[in-house]
Protein backbone atom coordinates (compact mmCIF):
# COMPACT_ATOMS: atom_id res chain seq x y z
CA UNK A 1 0.00 0.00 0.00
CA UNK A 2 2.76 2.38 0.60
CA UNK A 3 4.45 1.70 -2.77
CA UNK A 4 1.21 2.53 -4.21
CA UNK A 5 0.38 5.53 -2.40
CA UNK A 6 4.14 6.61 -3.68
CA UNK A 7 3.58 5.87 -7.19
CA UNK A 8 0.31 7.69 -7.02
CA UNK A 9 1.91 10.61 -5.01
CA UNK A 10 4.83 10.55 -7.68
CA UNK A 11 2.39 10.66 -10.97
CA UNK A 12 0.10 14.06 -9.63
CA UNK A 13 3.02 15.49 -8.32
CA UNK A 14 5.77 15.52 -11.46
CA UNK A 15 2.29 15.50 -13.80
CA UNK A 16 1.86 18.89 -12.28
CA UNK A 17 5.05 20.61 -11.97
CA UNK A 18 5.04 22.70 -15.27
CA UNK A 19 2.04 22.72 -17.40
CA UNK A 20 1.94 19.55 -19.39
CA UNK A 21 1.14 19.14 -23.17
CA UNK A 22 1.95 17.42 -26.38
CA UNK A 23 4.80 18.89 -27.18
CA UNK A 24 6.91 16.03 -26.67
CA UNK A 25 7.55 13.06 -29.22
CA UNK A 26 5.94 9.86 -28.95
CA UNK A 27 8.29 7.49 -27.13
CA UNK A 28 8.97 4.08 -29.16
CA UNK A 29 8.87 1.62 -27.95
CA UNK A 30 12.17 0.40 -27.20
CA UNK A 31 12.66 3.66 -25.15
CA UNK A 32 9.38 3.15 -22.92
CA UNK A 33 9.31 0.28 -20.35
CA UNK A 34 6.41 -2.44 -20.53
CA UNK A 35 4.58 -0.83 -17.61
CA UNK A 36 4.37 2.73 -18.79
CA UNK A 37 3.80 1.54 -22.42
CA UNK A 38 0.53 -0.43 -21.24
CA UNK A 39 -1.18 1.72 -19.09
CA UNK A 40 -0.35 4.51 -21.96
CA UNK A 41 -2.06 2.45 -24.77
CA UNK A 42 -5.12 2.02 -21.92
CA UNK A 43 -5.29 5.47 -21.23
CA UNK A 44 -5.81 6.99 -24.60
CA UNK A 45 -4.55 5.14 -27.82
CA UNK A 46 -4.52 8.58 -29.67
CA UNK A 47 -1.56 9.21 -31.79
CA UNK A 48 -1.81 12.54 -32.51
CA UNK A 49 1.01 14.85 -31.86
CA UNK A 50 1.51 19.18 -31.84
CA UNK A 51 3.98 20.60 -33.92
CA UNK A 52 5.32 23.65 -32.48
CA UNK A 53 7.67 26.33 -33.17
CA UNK A 54 10.79 26.59 -31.60
CA UNK A 55 12.44 29.49 -29.89
CA UNK A 56 13.76 31.05 -33.22
CA UNK A 57 10.72 30.88 -35.24
CA UNK A 58 8.70 32.57 -32.38
CA UNK A 59 11.37 35.93 -32.76
CA UNK A 60 11.19 35.43 -36.60
CA UNK A 61 7.40 35.18 -36.46
CA UNK A 62 7.52 38.57 -33.90
CA UNK A 63 9.68 40.22 -36.31
CA UNK A 64 13.42 39.34 -34.93
CA UNK A 65 16.45 38.50 -36.22
CA UNK A 66 17.69 35.31 -34.30
CA UNK A 67 20.38 33.09 -34.69
CA UNK A 68 21.36 29.70 -33.12
CA UNK A 69 24.62 28.51 -31.32
CA UNK A 70 26.22 25.26 -30.25
CA UNK A 71 27.89 24.70 -26.59
CA UNK A 72 29.48 21.49 -26.00
CA UNK A 73 30.25 21.17 -22.01
CA UNK A 74 33.16 19.53 -20.59
CA UNK A 75 31.57 16.34 -19.63
CA UNK A 76 30.35 15.90 -23.64
CA UNK A 77 26.80 17.80 -23.18
CA UNK A 78 25.74 19.29 -26.61
CA UNK A 79 23.64 22.59 -25.95
CA UNK A 80 21.68 25.09 -27.80
CA UNK A 81 22.21 28.95 -27.07
CA UNK A 82 19.80 31.48 -28.71
CA UNK A 83 21.15 34.86 -29.83
CA UNK A 84 19.06 38.14 -30.66
CA UNK A 85 21.20 40.55 -31.33
CA UNK A 86 20.92 44.13 -30.19
CA UNK A 87 17.57 46.28 -32.15
CA UNK A 88 17.12 43.14 -33.54
CA UNK A 89 13.58 44.06 -34.82
CA UNK A 90 12.96 43.66 -38.68
CA UNK A 91 11.20 45.98 -40.74
CA UNK A 92 8.73 42.79 -42.24
CA UNK A 93 5.48 42.41 -40.55
CA UNK A 94 5.53 40.36 -37.87
CA UNK A 95 2.72 37.96 -37.64
CA UNK A 96 -0.35 38.36 -35.13
CA UNK A 97 -0.52 35.83 -32.59
CA UNK A 98 -4.06 36.44 -32.52
CA UNK A 99 -4.56 34.02 -35.34
CA UNK A 100 -2.51 31.33 -34.31
CA UNK A 101 -3.38 27.99 -34.78
CA UNK A 102 -2.00 24.87 -33.38
CA UNK A 103 -1.24 22.60 -36.06
CA UNK A 104 -1.81 19.06 -35.50
CA UNK A 105 0.14 15.72 -37.50
CA UNK A 106 0.27 11.85 -36.96
CA UNK A 107 4.33 12.16 -37.17
CA UNK A 108 6.16 12.15 -34.26
CA UNK A 109 8.29 15.23 -33.52
CA UNK A 110 11.93 14.76 -33.57
CA UNK A 111 13.08 17.77 -31.63
CA UNK A 112 17.10 16.47 -31.77
CA UNK A 113 16.57 17.09 -35.45
CA UNK A 114 16.27 20.41 -37.64
CA UNK A 115 13.14 22.08 -36.54
CA UNK A 116 10.38 22.67 -39.11
CA UNK A 117 10.77 25.84 -41.64
CA UNK A 118 13.74 26.51 -40.12
CA UNK A 119 16.87 26.31 -43.49
CA UNK A 120 19.73 24.80 -43.23
CA UNK A 121 22.03 28.16 -43.38
CA UNK A 122 19.93 29.06 -40.27
CA UNK A 123 20.86 26.43 -37.83
CA UNK A 124 23.70 27.23 -36.67
CA UNK A 125 25.66 30.57 -35.90
CA UNK A 126 28.44 29.20 -34.86
CA UNK A 127 31.24 30.54 -37.46
CA UNK A 128 29.07 33.95 -37.94
CA UNK A 129 31.37 36.77 -37.69
CA UNK A 130 30.39 39.40 -35.31
CA UNK A 131 31.60 43.03 -35.83
CA UNK A 132 33.84 44.80 -32.78
CA UNK A 133 32.34 46.00 -30.24
CA UNK A 134 33.36 49.82 -30.85
CA UNK A 135 31.34 49.17 -34.52
CA UNK A 136 27.95 47.88 -32.43
CA UNK A 137 28.81 50.99 -29.85
CA UNK A 138 29.75 48.66 -27.22
CA UNK A 139 26.05 47.25 -26.39
CA UNK A 140 25.45 46.02 -23.30
CA UNK A 141 25.58 41.83 -23.29
CA UNK A 142 22.88 40.31 -21.20
CA UNK A 143 22.28 36.07 -20.61
CA UNK A 144 19.37 34.73 -19.77
CA UNK A 145 18.58 31.36 -18.04
CA UNK A 146 15.69 29.47 -17.38
CA UNK A 147 13.99 27.77 -15.13
CA UNK A 148 13.05 24.10 -13.98
CA UNK A 149 12.01 22.17 -17.11
CA UNK A 150 12.11 25.36 -18.95
CA UNK A 151 13.67 26.57 -22.04
CA UNK A 152 15.04 29.85 -24.00
CA UNK A 153 11.52 29.40 -24.77
CA UNK A 154 10.34 31.06 -21.40
CA UNK A 155 11.65 34.59 -22.61
CA UNK A 156 9.65 35.36 -25.88
CA UNK A 157 6.21 33.43 -25.17
CA UNK A 158 5.02 36.52 -24.13
CA UNK A 159 3.47 38.90 -26.14
CA UNK A 160 5.80 40.27 -28.73
CA UNK A 161 5.58 44.09 -26.11
CA UNK A 162 5.87 42.08 -23.49
CA UNK A 163 8.61 39.23 -23.91
CA UNK A 164 12.05 40.52 -21.86
CA UNK A 165 14.17 38.83 -24.65
CA UNK A 166 12.55 41.58 -27.40
CA UNK A 167 12.33 44.32 -24.87
CA UNK A 168 15.80 44.27 -23.98
CA UNK A 169 16.64 43.66 -27.80
CA UNK A 170 14.93 47.10 -28.45
CA UNK A 171 16.35 48.54 -25.51
CA UNK A 172 20.21 48.13 -27.41
CA UNK A 173 21.02 45.03 -25.48
CA UNK A 174 22.74 42.04 -27.04
CA UNK A 175 20.31 39.13 -25.91
CA UNK A 176 21.90 35.34 -25.34
CA UNK A 177 19.24 32.95 -23.80
CA UNK A 178 20.95 29.57 -22.01
CA UNK A 179 19.39 26.16 -22.82
CA UNK A 180 20.47 23.55 -19.79
CA UNK A 181 20.96 20.09 -20.82
CA UNK A 182 17.63 17.74 -21.12
CA UNK A 183 15.58 20.13 -22.19
CA UNK A 184 14.44 19.84 -25.78
CA UNK A 185 16.85 22.20 -27.42
CA UNK A 186 20.22 20.26 -25.49
CA UNK A 187 19.11 17.00 -25.70
CA UNK A 188 22.69 15.73 -27.51
CA UNK A 189 25.70 14.01 -26.16
CA UNK A 190 28.83 13.17 -27.61
CA UNK A 191 29.19 9.73 -26.46
CA UNK A 192 24.92 9.28 -25.10
CA UNK A 193 21.65 9.59 -26.97
CA UNK A 194 18.78 10.93 -24.59
CA UNK A 195 17.17 6.82 -24.83
CA UNK A 196 20.01 6.33 -22.29
CA UNK A 197 19.40 6.14 -18.69
CA UNK A 198 23.13 7.81 -18.26
CA UNK A 199 21.96 10.81 -19.74
CA UNK A 200 19.56 11.66 -17.40
CA UNK A 201 21.80 11.31 -14.38
CA UNK A 202 22.16 14.67 -13.50
CA UNK A 203 21.00 17.80 -11.13
CA UNK A 204 21.75 21.83 -10.78
CA UNK A 205 25.06 20.19 -9.70
CA UNK A 206 25.98 19.00 -13.22
CA UNK A 207 24.42 22.23 -14.62
CA UNK A 208 26.87 24.45 -12.28
CA UNK A 209 29.31 22.96 -12.73
CA UNK A 210 29.41 22.09 -16.51
CA UNK A 211 26.28 24.11 -18.47
CA UNK A 212 26.40 27.56 -17.53
CA UNK A 213 29.63 27.98 -17.07
CA UNK A 214 30.07 26.31 -20.91
CA UNK A 215 28.15 28.85 -21.99
CA UNK A 216 28.82 31.99 -20.15
CA UNK A 217 32.38 31.11 -21.44
CA UNK A 218 30.66 30.70 -25.38
CA UNK A 219 29.50 33.85 -24.65
CA UNK A 220 32.05 35.91 -23.52
CA UNK A 221 34.19 34.84 -26.35
CA UNK A 222 32.04 35.35 -29.03
CA UNK A 223 30.97 38.95 -28.06
CA UNK A 224 34.29 39.92 -26.18
CA UNK A 225 33.16 41.82 -23.82
CA UNK A 226 34.93 41.54 -20.25
CA UNK A 227 31.87 41.33 -18.38
CA UNK A 228 28.38 40.64 -18.88
CA UNK A 229 24.49 41.18 -17.58
CA UNK A 230 22.98 37.94 -15.89
CA UNK A 231 19.29 37.45 -15.23
CA UNK A 232 17.79 33.94 -14.04
CA UNK A 233 14.71 33.00 -13.41
CA UNK A 234 13.90 29.84 -10.87
CA UNK A 235 16.11 27.38 -10.95
CA UNK A 236 18.22 29.76 -13.62
CA UNK A 237 19.23 31.70 -9.87
CA UNK A 238 20.36 28.59 -8.15
CA UNK A 239 22.42 27.37 -11.13
CA UNK A 240 23.91 30.81 -10.90
CA UNK A 241 24.50 31.15 -6.90
CA UNK A 242 25.58 27.39 -7.35
CA UNK A 243 28.38 28.45 -10.13
CA UNK A 244 29.53 31.13 -8.39
CA UNK A 245 29.76 29.84 -4.64
CA UNK A 246 31.71 27.11 -6.50
CA UNK A 247 34.17 28.38 -8.80
CA UNK A 248 34.61 32.04 -7.68
CA UNK A 249 37.18 32.75 -10.31
CA UNK A 250 33.61 33.74 -12.51
CA UNK A 251 32.65 36.47 -10.80
CA UNK A 252 35.23 38.49 -12.83
CA UNK A 253 32.74 38.30 -15.70
CA UNK A 254 29.44 39.12 -14.12
CA UNK A 255 28.76 42.97 -14.38
CA UNK A 256 25.40 42.54 -12.31
CA UNK A 257 22.42 39.79 -12.09
CA UNK A 258 19.26 39.81 -11.75
CA UNK A 259 17.40 37.07 -10.19
CA UNK A 260 13.68 36.44 -10.66
CA UNK A 261 11.40 34.21 -8.18
CA UNK A 262 15.22 33.30 -6.41
CA UNK A 263 15.79 29.94 -5.33
CA UNK A 264 18.16 29.05 -2.94
CA UNK A 265 17.01 27.47 0.15
CA UNK A 266 13.40 26.27 -0.04
CA UNK A 267 12.58 25.56 3.73
CA UNK A 268 8.83 26.86 3.54
CA UNK A 269 7.62 26.49 -0.05
CA UNK A 270 4.12 26.26 0.07
CA UNK A 271 4.40 23.94 -3.63
CA UNK A 272 3.37 20.09 -2.96
CA UNK A 273 6.92 19.34 -3.69
CA UNK A 274 7.76 18.80 -0.45
CA UNK A 275 5.35 16.22 -0.39
CA UNK A 276 8.05 14.29 -2.39
CA UNK A 277 10.97 15.19 0.09
CA UNK A 278 10.08 12.41 2.78
CA UNK A 279 10.01 9.79 -0.18
CA UNK A 280 12.80 10.21 -2.96
CA UNK A 281 14.63 7.25 -1.95
CA UNK A 282 11.16 5.13 -2.79
CA UNK A 283 10.30 7.12 -5.72
CA UNK A 284 14.10 6.38 -7.37
CA UNK A 285 13.14 3.08 -6.95
CA UNK A 286 9.87 3.27 -8.51
CA UNK A 287 11.60 4.87 -11.48
CA UNK A 288 13.03 1.59 -12.70
CA UNK A 289 9.62 0.58 -12.76
CA UNK A 290 8.53 3.05 -15.43
CA UNK A 291 11.93 2.96 -17.33
CA UNK A 292 14.86 5.76 -17.45
CA UNK A 293 14.37 8.73 -15.21
CA UNK A 294 13.45 11.13 -17.85
CA UNK A 295 10.37 8.91 -19.20
CA UNK A 296 8.80 9.67 -16.02
CA UNK A 297 8.58 13.39 -16.51
CA UNK A 298 8.11 13.07 -20.40
CA UNK A 299 5.50 9.74 -20.55
CA UNK A 300 2.58 10.24 -22.48
CA UNK A 301 0.78 8.92 -19.97
CA UNK A 302 1.72 11.90 -17.30
CA UNK A 303 0.68 13.84 -20.64
CA UNK A 304 -2.31 11.87 -20.77
CA UNK A 305 -3.68 12.32 -17.80
CA UNK A 306 -3.20 16.66 -17.59
CA UNK A 307 -3.12 17.77 -21.44
CA UNK A 308 -6.51 20.51 -21.29
CA UNK A 309 -7.10 20.00 -24.96
CA UNK A 310 -7.19 16.36 -25.31
CA UNK A 311 -7.81 14.75 -21.88
CA UNK A 312 -10.18 17.17 -19.98
CA UNK A 313 -13.57 18.63 -20.82
CA UNK A 314 -13.15 20.76 -18.58
CA UNK A 315 -9.99 23.06 -19.33
CA UNK A 316 -10.07 25.49 -16.50
CA UNK A 317 -9.86 22.76 -13.92
CA UNK A 318 -7.03 21.01 -16.03
CA UNK A 319 -5.05 24.14 -16.30
CA UNK A 320 -5.08 24.56 -12.67
CA UNK A 321 -4.11 21.13 -11.69
CA UNK A 322 -1.20 21.76 -14.43
CA UNK A 323 0.01 24.87 -12.39
CA UNK A 324 -0.41 23.53 -9.00
CA UNK A 325 3.13 22.97 -7.98
CA UNK A 326 3.97 26.95 -9.16
CA UNK A 327 0.58 28.76 -8.09
CA UNK A 328 0.70 30.06 -11.61
CA UNK A 329 -3.39 31.64 -12.81
CA UNK A 330 -3.80 31.35 -16.84
CA UNK A 331 -6.08 33.86 -16.64
CA UNK A 332 -3.07 36.28 -15.91
CA UNK A 333 -2.05 35.43 -18.92
CA UNK A 334 -2.37 37.13 -22.17
CA UNK A 335 -5.19 34.74 -23.68
CA UNK A 336 -4.05 35.02 -27.34
CA UNK A 337 -0.53 33.46 -25.61
CA UNK A 338 -1.77 30.63 -23.42
CA UNK A 339 -2.25 28.12 -26.24
CA UNK A 340 2.00 28.80 -27.19
CA UNK A 341 2.96 28.71 -23.21
CA UNK A 342 1.03 25.66 -22.80
CA UNK A 343 2.84 23.75 -25.83
CA UNK A 344 6.09 25.07 -25.09
CA UNK A 345 6.08 24.06 -21.48
CA UNK A 346 7.57 21.50 -19.92
CA UNK A 347 10.56 21.72 -22.38
CA UNK A 348 12.15 18.22 -19.84
CA UNK A 349 14.83 17.79 -17.03
CA UNK A 350 15.41 15.17 -15.32
CA UNK A 351 13.86 13.54 -12.36
CA UNK A 352 16.76 13.76 -10.51
CA UNK A 353 16.47 17.41 -10.52
CA UNK A 354 13.17 17.36 -9.08
CA UNK A 355 14.82 15.55 -6.06
CA UNK A 356 17.20 17.61 -5.54
CA UNK A 357 15.37 20.27 -4.42
CA UNK A 358 12.53 17.99 -2.80
CA UNK A 359 15.95 17.67 -0.59
CA UNK A 360 17.18 20.72 -0.09
CA UNK A 361 13.59 21.03 1.29
CA UNK A 362 14.05 18.01 4.08
CA UNK A 363 17.20 19.48 4.92
CA UNK A 364 16.96 23.12 4.99
CA UNK A 365 20.27 23.21 3.35
CA UNK A 366 21.38 24.94 0.13
CA UNK A 367 23.71 21.71 -0.79
CA UNK A 368 24.80 19.57 -3.54
CA UNK A 369 23.16 16.60 -4.47
CA UNK A 370 22.28 13.53 -1.25
CA UNK A 371 23.34 10.19 -2.55
CA UNK A 372 23.78 8.92 1.08
CA UNK A 373 26.27 8.24 3.25
CA UNK A 374 28.45 6.06 1.78
CA UNK A 375 28.33 7.22 -1.67
CA UNK A 376 28.87 10.79 -0.19
CA UNK A 377 31.74 9.86 1.30
CA UNK A 378 32.56 8.43 -2.15
CA UNK A 379 32.04 11.75 -4.06
CA UNK A 380 32.65 14.32 -0.95
CA UNK A 381 34.86 12.53 0.70
CA UNK A 382 32.19 13.52 3.48
CA UNK A 383 28.92 12.25 4.76
CA UNK A 384 26.92 14.90 3.75
CA UNK A 385 26.70 17.01 0.96
CA UNK A 386 28.88 20.20 1.05
CA UNK A 387 27.17 23.74 0.94
CA UNK A 388 27.18 25.97 -1.47
CA UNK A 389 27.94 29.07 0.20
CA UNK A 390 26.28 32.07 -1.09
CA UNK A 391 28.19 34.91 1.51
CA UNK A 392 31.32 34.36 -1.15
CA UNK A 393 29.27 35.95 -4.10
CA UNK A 394 30.45 39.49 -4.78
CA UNK A 395 28.15 40.02 -7.44
CA UNK A 396 25.98 42.92 -7.73
CA UNK A 397 22.65 41.54 -7.27
CA UNK A 398 18.86 42.45 -7.68
CA UNK A 399 16.31 40.09 -6.18
CA UNK A 400 12.75 40.35 -7.68
CA UNK A 401 10.29 38.16 -5.63
CA UNK A 402 6.38 37.35 -5.02
CA UNK A 403 4.44 36.94 -2.03
CA UNK A 404 2.38 34.34 -3.80
CA UNK A 405 5.21 32.46 -5.21
CA UNK A 406 4.23 28.67 -3.83
CA UNK A 407 7.88 27.58 -4.91
CA UNK A 408 10.30 30.75 -2.87
CA UNK A 409 9.03 31.77 0.48
CA UNK A 410 9.26 35.50 2.07
CA UNK A 411 11.25 33.39 4.98
CA UNK A 412 13.71 31.93 2.44
CA UNK A 413 14.27 35.54 0.34
CA UNK A 414 14.93 37.13 3.63
CA UNK A 415 17.65 34.37 4.42
CA UNK A 416 19.10 35.19 1.28
CA UNK A 417 18.93 38.77 1.44
CA UNK A 418 20.80 38.61 4.81
CA UNK A 419 23.39 36.19 3.44
CA UNK A 420 24.43 37.87 0.03
CA UNK A 421 26.85 40.65 0.52
CA UNK A 422 26.86 42.72 -2.74
CA UNK A 423 22.45 42.67 -2.44
CA UNK A 424 21.66 46.19 -3.94
CA UNK A 425 17.94 45.77 -3.63
CA UNK A 426 15.69 43.22 -3.10
CA UNK A 427 11.78 43.80 -4.81
CA UNK A 428 8.48 42.45 -3.61
CA UNK A 429 6.17 42.93 -6.25
CA UNK A 430 3.30 44.87 -5.36
CA UNK A 431 0.32 42.69 -6.89
CA UNK A 432 -0.32 40.14 -4.36
CA UNK A 433 -1.40 37.48 -7.18
CA UNK A 434 1.92 37.58 -8.76
CA UNK A 435 3.21 34.05 -8.77
CA UNK A 436 5.98 32.18 -9.60
CA UNK A 437 5.42 31.73 -13.87
CA UNK A 438 3.91 35.43 -13.48
CA UNK A 439 7.47 36.87 -14.03
CA UNK A 440 7.23 35.15 -17.63
CA UNK A 441 3.99 35.45 -18.73
CA UNK A 442 1.83 37.66 -16.34
CA UNK A 443 -0.14 40.81 -18.55
CA UNK A 444 1.30 43.04 -15.49
CA UNK A 445 5.11 41.89 -15.62
CA UNK A 446 6.34 44.42 -17.59
CA UNK A 447 4.81 47.26 -15.29
CA UNK A 448 5.67 45.55 -12.06
CA UNK A 449 8.50 43.87 -12.92
CA UNK A 450 10.85 44.72 -16.10
CA UNK A 451 10.45 48.35 -16.00
CA UNK A 452 12.63 47.83 -12.79
CA UNK A 453 15.05 45.14 -14.44
CA UNK A 454 16.14 47.87 -16.64
CA UNK A 455 17.03 50.37 -14.23
CA UNK A 456 19.06 48.11 -12.19
CA UNK A 457 21.30 46.80 -15.56
CA UNK A 458 21.38 50.32 -16.77
CA UNK A 459 22.86 51.23 -12.79
CA UNK A 460 25.91 48.87 -13.78
CA UNK A 461 29.04 49.34 -16.11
Amino acid sequence: MKLWNSLILLVMVTSSLIPKTTGYPQRSSRQASFLSTLITSLLRPNEDNIVVEDTADLARMAGYAVERHTVITEDGYILTVHHIPPFGRRRRRAVDFSNFRINITTSPINYDNKPTGISRDEENDNDKEYPSNQQRKDPKVVFLQHGLMGSSDNWNTNTKEDSLAYLLSDDGYDVWMGNIRGNIYSRKHKNLTYEDPQFWKFSYDEMAKYDLPAMLDYVLDKTGVEKLHYVGHSMGTTVFFALMSSQPEYQRRIASMVALAPVATVTSISSPIKYLAPLVNELQFMLRLFGNDEELMTNRLLTSLWDPYKACSNQAICENLQFMITGFDPSRADQRMVPIILTHNPAGSSTQTLFHFAQGFSSGRFQQFDWGKSLNMKNYGQETPPQYNVTNIKVPITLFWANNDWLTSQKDINHLEKQLPHLRRSYKVSNPAFSHLDFLWATDARALVYENIFEALQESP
